[in-house]
């Protein structure tokens, strides 16, 4: 095993970093959680902090704390490897760079060229003002004051070429910046690189650990000036190999504490309405940059907190949002510990204006009061302004032919959200809601909805199907019950590669599973002669390996994983068993073979007696086996 892997595992608590991705729940001698590497209503991700492993039963991805943060945070080993050496201070010696990092190589020249950039505007706005003047007038006009702005590392891109210059005298491949989107190629009349960003405030966007992934840029204009035309007031760098725009949140980066603290998040839409929250003191905020709530980040935030609370502008937009994401939502309205809700500022403000007019402490009396389910949100939405607008005059007139015109208008609005739950009781819950509220009877709206004459009619139907479906075939590992006794006994030998000694080669020719005898061989090869080295040869990926190499690697990986996270207690005398039983399953399977041939009406009388007494021998040898694991 390397000596610096070695002293990291020994330095760092595999619970405390997974804890920064994932809400862990103890459950006997693991910790539990949603799966950060893929989607899923029930926990099948476990932690053994004795072990320093982890192991998701539903994706298959497992190992131990460095590949963990490799994965979850896309970075290399040496990256890895030198973060954990400064959080920690652990005394290492140089990391070199490893093989799987290769694939990865390009992503530090990257990350240098955003650092570079980013002190680069962060200077053009606090340390050269002469030129940024109106940024910190529109700043400070917006409720941000120096230290807010500097907290978030805002920066200026002022006129002229500045950033293409200083990589250029960083001897940096600007080439990279150009993919990245920070510079402008103009191979014409040999102008060569740049500057993408001109007159521009800038806003780093950042990872988790509060390192550049991207930056995001915004038009401010000086006092007279006049807008371009079809100008986007924002623009981002682009996607890279460190950034996604739909899988990132911006600020999780100084939210995350207190959303771990608090079990909750709110979700805004902008830069300014998640660092005007935060700076004001609601601080387990973060924001979507200009995209949709996406499945990823619906996702990565059920993750961390059990309440998610949607903070939109009181216009059609929040309504447009709630819609997009109904299909995202249907967990949360399914699980009992998780929730979600929508909250629309209906004086037209964005939050950022909200707070800046109102102050936090009226938002939060807003959000305690008015915060309603996504389905909730909707049905408000369009029975309120049906009698804002003085459509629906008096709900219980039903004589009133224009009135009840309206009434199905609505509910032709609101059945589009209601045919994306999946959840029968839940879809019979607002139908009952509904009902109520326009003095409808509840069949009459169910079959409306679920006829041709609202599209997508199949929709719910077709959720329920796929939803179970996907229940049926899902599974948080292997039970005991679906594993069969070679299987049982390749799992002993993961907790105790040692017990591969009480296989002897008369033994191995019981096992019938090729993968089960090449895992025990490639295991007794690999102790021959290291054999007093038992853990080292477990803790420096030898087992994976082996693994790796079977022909149904995602069931064996499964096994190992849950051999090494179970509580394991008498796995000598369990083992011993085990090989017991497999020699007398495989005496009745031959038992079985003999009774068939007796039947077949194929033998003689001698032949029958012949294969008689090879049966009662066959017995006798199996009753004696019995006995044998009532003695151990």
């Amino acid at each position: 095993m390397d000596r610096n892997i070695e002293t990291v595992l020994s330095y760092v608590n595999i619970v405390d970093e997974v804890a920064g991705f994932v809400k862990l729940k103890k459950v006997g001698q693991n910790y539990s959680g949603l799966c950060p590497f893929h989607s899923e209503k029930t926990p099948s991700f476990h932690v053994n902090e004795s072990k320093g492993l982890y192991y998701c039963f539903g994706c298959g991805k497992g190992g131990n704390v460095i590949g963990f943060l490799k994965d979850i945070k896309g970075e290399s080993f040496k990256e890895v490897i030198d973060y954990l050496k400064k959080k920690y201070n652990i005394p290492l010696e140089d990391t070199k760079l490893y093989k799987s990092d290769k694939i990865r190589e390009n992503e530090a020249p990257l990350k240098k060229i955003l650092n570079l950039a980013l002190n680069f505007y962060y200077e053009n706005l606090f340390v050269y003002m002469s030129s940024s003047g109106h940024i910190i007038k529109y700043l400070n006009d917006r409720g941000i004051d120096e230290n807010t702005a500097r907290d978030f590392k805002l920066g200026y891109a002022g006129f002229g070429n500045g950033l293409a210059a200083l990589l250029l005298n960083n001897k940096v491949d600007l080439d990279i910046a150009v993919n990245a989107g920070l510079l402008i190629k103009k191979p014409e009349y040999n102008r060569g690189y740049s500057d993408r960003f001109v007159n521009k405030l800038i806003i780093p966007i950042m990872d988790r650990a509060g390192e550049p992934i991207a930056l995001a840029s915004r038009i401010i204009l000086r006092e007279g000036e006049a807008s371009p035309l079809n100008f986007p007031k924002y623009i981002n760098t682009n996607n890279s190999e460190i950034f996604v725009k739909n899988n990132t949140l911006y600020g999780l980066d100084k939210a995350l504490p207190f959303i771990k603290k608090e079990n909750a998040v709110f979700v805004v839409e902008g830069y300014f309405d998640m660092i005007t929250l935060y700076s004001k003191g609601i601080k387990n905020v973060v924001a979507t940059m200009g995209t949709a709530l996406s499945k990823n980040h619906i996702v990565n935030l059920s993750r961390l907190s059990d309440e998610i609370i949607l903070l939109y502008d009181g216009d059609k937009a929040g309504i447009n949002a709630i819609n997009r994401g109904m299909e995202l939502f249907g967990s949360f309205m399914e699980s009992p510990d998780k929730n979600i809700y929508a909250v629309c500022l209906n004086d037209g403000s964005d939050p950022d204006g909200y707070v800046r007019k109102y102050g936090c402490g009226s938002l939060i009396k807003l959000i305690r009061d008015g915060k309603k389910t996504p389905i909730e949100f909707a049905l408000d939405y369009y029975i309120e302004k049906s009698e804002n607008d003085g459509i629906i005059k008096d709900i219980k007139d039903e004589r009133n032919e224009k009135n009840l015109k309206e009434k199905i208008s609505a509910i032709r609005e609101i059945a589009p959200f209601l045919k994306k739950i999946n959840n029968n009781i839940i879809f019979s819950h607002y139908i009952n809601i509904l009902a109520n509220r326009l003095g409808l009877k509840e069949n009459v709206i169910r079959e409306y909805i679920n006829s041709n004459e609202t599209a997508g009619a199949d929709v719910r139907a077709a959720g329920n199907d796929f939803t179970r479906s996907a229940a049926g075939n899902s599974a948080a590992g292997y039970a005991k019950e679906d594993l069969n006794i070679e299987d049982l006994i390749v799992g002993k030998i993961f907790c105790n590669l040692l017990l591969t000694e009480y296989i002897s080669d008369d033994i191995m020719n019981e096992f019938s599973d090729k993968d089960a005898v090449f895992i025990i061989k490639e295991i007794k090869n690999a102790l021959k002669n290291d054999i007093n080295k038992e853990n080292n040869i477990n803790n420096n990926g030898k087992i994976e390996d082996i693994v790796l190499k079977t022909e149904n690697s995602f069931k064996w990986n499964k096994i190992y994983y849950s051999s090494l996270l179970a509580e394991n207690k008498n796995v000598n005398d369990d083992f011993k068993k085990l090989l017991i039983k497999l020699k007398i399953d495989n005496i009745n399977k031959i038992c079985k073979g003999i009774l068939n041939e007796i039947r077949s009406g194929l033998l003689d009388e001698s032949g029958k007696l012949l294969k008689f007494q090879e049966l009662n021998r066959l017995k006798y040898i199996s009753e004696k086996f019995q006995k044998k694991i009532c003695n151990i």
